[in-house]
């Protein structure tokens, strides 16, 4: 394969794929099963839709009509996820957020600055006083006004958030940012958009004041049952993506994240780079297990910041100064890197398919008669 081998180092594993940009084949996919694509009785519902004051009812008879498309697609030999649910692509886009986006501050953080003036990760959930009466994407919107307050007045460069519906059949957001701000903050930003639509006057008609509990905000040290958080990034990618079952569907958009939280990345390791051995030699090494196996893909399960962390500094802190990098704190000529060599008995291990590289050795006098016949010439370009 003329492919180059890349490893990809996840938290909790580490992907090795072949950068198939290099070879000369047709790649087609399935648009058909694109919103923009499809004109069905579903579509021209959503189109014509106007929400009123029974918004909560009339999603219900929208999920009816999704169910009966996808109904008839599944007979067309075509999968459509169920409405208000995450794709495959959509959980994987949203796990790699929040895990480089944790990654970024808790690895670029310094420790003598304090974490209220600093990057510190935090767990914002935002959530309505009173029954809904607009639609999700009208109080998308809110939201949206409310993150530009975070990010103007309070330097939030960072964030990655998620929409669900309640048991009550509203709808509320998680919301993780890099800054700590007071939770009073927090509160008096999200009820002054909320009050444009009315839910302070509804609160207020019912409980006689106009500053409802509606922000939670927590600092990732321990979860929901008030038990320490040993493994911060798995605990909130589980909370992100999770599934929903027995709720109303979430009609729109589901989560986003900043331009910033967009363009990190994890740390990648292509062969023929420095420490590019040393992951080769750590997943041989049988740390981490290889649950999947393709053509031009396999990964390998299993803590592995934890056991590079343990038994290979020199990749490890390669890995923290790569988020380090990504977040401004350091400059790319101050990164330690030695040069990688191929040795004569280098020989691929088991696991890792490593394509072959040819290196092309300078041609002797006697090559140069044979080919060419002019031994003066490569008599004076040889030296």
């Amino acid at each position: 394969m003329n492919a180059p081998c890349t490893f990809s180092i996840q938290n909790n594993g580490i992907s090795q794929y072949f950068d198939v940009s290099y070879l000369d084949f047709t790649r087609s996919g399935d648009t058909s099963v694109l919103k923009q694509n499809q004109k069905t009785p579903f579509s021209e519902t959503i189109k014509k839709y106007q929400p009123t004051n029974n918004y909560l009812e009339e999603v219900n008879r929208i999920r009816f009509k999704h169910d009966m498309h996808r109904l008839v697609m599944s007979k067309k030999g075509k999968t459509i996820k169920e409405l208000g649910t995450l794709s495959r692509n959509q959980v994987k886009s949203c796990k790699k957020a929040c895990e480089t986006m944790i990654n970024t501050v808790i690895y670029s953080r310094e420790k003598t600055v304090n974490y209220k003036t600093g990057q510190y990760v935090t767990f914002v959930t935002l959530t309505l006083p009173t029954k809904q009466m607009h639609s999700d994407s009208e109080i998308r919107r809110l939201q949206t006004r409310y993150i530009e307050n975070l990010q103007k007045t309070y330097g939030v460069k960072y964030y990655v958030w998620k929409a669900e519906a309640q048991k009550n059949g509203n709808i509320h957001f998680h919301l993780l940012v890099d800054k700590w701000i007071h939770w009073t903050i927090h509160r008096k930003l999200w009820n002054k958009q909320i009050d444009k639509l009315g839910y302070l006057d509804a609160y207020f008609e019912k409980h006689g004041n106009r500053n409802p509990n509606t922000t939670q905000v927590d600092s990732l040290k321990m979860d929901k049952r008030k038990r320490k958080l040993k493994n911060i990034t798995t605990y909130v990618i589980k909370y992100m993506t999770k599934l929903e079952f027995g709720k109303r569907p979430i009609l729109g958009k589901l989560w986003g994240c900043s331009l910033a939280t967009k363009n990190l990345d994890y740390p990648k390791y292509t062969e023929g780079f420095p420490l590019f051995d040393h992951v080769v030699s750590f997943v041989n090494k049988g740390f981490l297990k290889q649950v999947l196996k393709e053509d031009f893909f396999s990964f390998f399960s299993g803590k592995s910041y934890r056991y590079i962390s343990r038994n290979y500094k020199p990749l490890w802190d390669d890995i923290k100064q790569h988020f380090q990098l990504q977040n401004g704190n350091i400059t790319p000529n101050t990164l330690q890197q030695k040069e990688f060599i191929r040795t004569k008995n280098y020989t691929p291990p088991e696991k890792v398919v490593i394509p072959k590289i040819e290196i092309l050795a300078k041609p002797t006098l006697e090559q140069a008669k044979i080919n060419f016949g002019n031994a003066a010439f490569w008599t004076n370009n040889l030296k």
